[in-house]
């Protein structure tokens, strides 16, 4: 669901340092928004604080959300506090993966494709035979 960005009322938040937006906000810009904004009933920010003030710098007029009923404050805080801590960083290793993929998948002429395929295939026979 969509909502004004304006109509998003933000109070007592726990995060008070909303750290460099500039990446957030390039990853929008590039992507779209990946994640929707959760707010309650009364469109007040559970959770995406920072996502809501990189639309804003990007001049978003609307913003994906989803509304989730709230309780009691103690869901709010738990909510909150799950949108924060529960995350897992890659590993170095697959951040290599993903920088070994990303060059995989940016060859643009017919050579470069076929080989991505080739590639992707040898990566499939490799998961197939470590399954077993």
């Amino acid at each position: 669901m969509k909502i004004r960005v304006s109509d998003i009322k933000v109070k007592n938040r726990i995060r008070k340092d909303l750290g460099d937006l500039r990446p957030l906000k390039e990853s929008i810009q590039k992507l779209g928004l990946l994640h929707p904004i959760l707010i309650d009933l009364d469109n007040t920010l559970i959770s995406g604080e920072r996502r809501l003030e990189s639309v804003k710098i990007l001049g978003w007029e609307y913003v994906d959300v989803r509304i989730v009923d709230i309780r009691n404050k103690k869901e709010r805080v738990q909510m909150e506090a799950e949108e924060n801590n529960i995350r897992l960083e890659f590993t170095s290793e697959e951040q290599m993966r993903v920088q070994e993929l990303l060059k995989r998948y940016s060859y643009t002429t017919l050579f470069g494709r076929i080989f991505a395929l080739i590639l992707d295939f040898w990566d499939w026979i490799k998961r197939f035979f470590q399954k077993k």
